[in-house]
């Protein structure tokens, strides 16, 4: 960094040891966003874009020296993602000299700084990365006056998660300040490299730990729903979309006060109680007694794993019975058994949807489609990020510490509808919470009228055997994949057993046999060999008979 009067240098990053890049295999999390991504790569669902305000007397060059240090202590800062040898790949660079763009805004007044500042943030999350070239992340410093910067920061999130966005935020802080005070900064030790993580991860997971996993999610997730039925606004098209959207209140200040104490009565955390309501009003508008939930877990139980940048996050399967017409508090019980899984949720959620024989619909996310999440007091390392515009799932309810939003797909659901659900879910946590031997039909929330509109059922015609060139080609690579012979060209790869890091093997095999590029998102929408015979056909170029 540069260095004034009273000012230290000691942070000047130094030159990192070897010069050639490191390629390891990914992590579990990273595979599952990548394989996200690729699924769409142009939505910003897995984009995450933040702004931290910096107050203190620093320099340009001390903020660019400030990332420089960030950059060599992390390696998910230096880090791209690649296929070698069929496989994803870590591509750890030893350094790089990211590129930060500076703005001066110092002579600006408030309007205008906060316009500059809301629009920077919006053009850096709609920028798509290239996950093949690092860094992939990007960010701006804008200079607001001469004790006080902004920082717009975005990032992808197979390098990135909420715990990041927390240490990224103190290591940064920490670090002006010691240029500030002329000393040293205080950084945590990372005594384990992201790639290290990734190797002890699959080490965990050894064959035998994997069987055990396995025999006990089959068990628990036995006859999932392969969809939800909340109704919904507009059919589900055949391939999945991103179009987010949200709709936000404050949380009442009789939820607020009362939580804490209703959660020690049942013997539980306050996050069980929200889950719970958002269970039950799942419950009553779907009119569906089998009520499956996504739920985002850290992934950083060891303490190693706290003060690290990188993307840890794995998705948990939350199934809740709500038969019986239990009374709020029964249900909140219930929901708190689905979701204490003990040690059983470190399975990686993309090894889960290939152990599981649940039906791929057309559009459809795997295992669920509604989403949970809480971000604690504070935004502490369980925080969100900031949204992206994008939406993963159908439907994202998230709790804070004063604020519900629901976050929506719009091109399945209307505002109208989010407005609804939301006034709906803030009326029953009140009466649940307020009285918690209540059986749930006595809440006080309507049921939505409306048809349920059903997915759109898996294609069931039949084909017969492949007979064009192009097709018996695609068939022979399901065969290497699945091994097994195709006996009809509208069979369903899935419903054949087929899994995610099948498909993508065999789109591999296939793009490099016949030099074409072939999208994962497309597959997915038709995974037949019928369909991706004739995606094979408009991608590569024509050829005659003979050749």
């Amino acid at each position: 960094m540069t260095a004034g009067p009273g000012r230290a240098t000691s942070v000047e990053p130094q030159p990192v040891p070897g010069a050639a890049p490191r390629a390891v295999p990914a992590s579990s999390a990273q595979e599952r966003v990548w394989f996200a991504d690729r699924m769409a790569p142009d939505a910003s669902a897995y984009r995450i874009v933040d702004e931290l305000v910096v107050h203190a007397e620093v320099t340009e060059a001390d903020l660019r020296g400030a990332f420089a240090l960030l950059v060599r202590r992390h390696e998910a800062l230096r880090t791209a993602l690649r296929i070698v040898d069929g496989r994803l790949t870590q591509y750890v660079l030893p350094r790089i000299d990211p590129e930060l763009r500076h703005t001066d805004l110092t002579g600006a007044d408030d309007a205008r700084q906060a316009d500059v500042r809301r629009s920077r943030r919006a053009e850096l999350v709609r920028l798509p990365f290239d996950l093949e070239r690092a860094p992939l992340w990007r960010a701006e410093l804008l200079a607001l006056g001469e004790t006080q910067w902004a920082v717009v920061f975005a990032a992808h999130h197979v390098v990135y998660d909420a715990a990041s966005r927390f240490n990224l935020h103190v290591e940064l802080t920490e670090i002006c300040a010691a240029v500030e005070q002329g000393r040293e900064p205080k950084l945590p030790e990372l005594p384990l490299s992201y790639t290290g993580y990734a190797q002890r991860e699959r080490d965990r997971l050894s064959p035998p730990r994997r069987a055990e996993l396995a025999a006990y999610w089959r068990t628990r997730l036995a006859g999932l729903p392969p969809v939800h039925r909340l109704p919904l606004d507009r059919p589900r098209p055949a391939a999945r979309t991103f179009e987010g959207a949200e709709v936000r209140a404050c949380l009442p200040p009789e939820v607020t006060a009362s939580l804490p104490g209703s959660a020690r009565r049942l013997g539980t955390e306050p996050v069980m109680l929200c889950l719970a309501a958002y269970v039950a009003l799942l419950h009553r508008h779907s009119g569906q007694e089998d009520i499956v939930v996504g739920l985002p877990v850290t992934g950083r139980r060891q303490a190693d794993l706290l003060p690290m940048i990188g993307t840890f996050v794995n998705m948990l399967v939350v199934r809740v019975d709500v038969s019986g017409t239990p009374a709020f508090a029964e249900l909140v019980g219930r929901v708190r058994a689905a979701a204490h899984v003990e040690e059983r949720y470190d399975i990686p959620f993309q090894t889960l949807v290939e152990l599981l024989p649940v039906p791929r619909l057309p559009g459809v996310p795997p295992l669920y489609q509604l989403a949970f999440n809480h971000v604690p007091a504070g935004g502490g390392p369980g925080a969100a990020p900031s949204g992206s515009g994008g939406c993963e799932d159908d439907l994202l309810l998230e709790v804070t510490a004063d604020t519900v939003r629901i976050e929506y797909n719009a091109a399945l659901v209307e505002k109208s509808t989010a407005d609804t659900l939301l006034a709906d879910y803030l009326a029953l946590l009140v009466a649940g919470l307020s009285d918690a031997d209540m059986p749930l039909p006595s809440l006080p929330v309507a049921p939505r009228t409306g048809d349920t509109r059903a997915p759109r059922p898996a294609r069931t015609a039949t084909g017969g055997e492949p007979r064009t060139a192009t097709a018996k080609l695609v068939a022979d690579a399901w065969r290497a994949v699945l091994g097994t012979a195709v006996t009809d060209v509208h069979d369903d790869f899935f419903h054949l057993g087929g899994h995610s890091v099948q498909a993508l093997r065999m789109l591999s095999r296939l793009a490099a046999d016949h030099d074409a590029e072939l999208s994962i998102r497309r597959f997915f929408a038709d995974p037949t060999v019928a369909g991706l015979a004739t995606e094979l056909e408009r991608k590569r170029p024509r050829r005659t008979t003979w050749r």
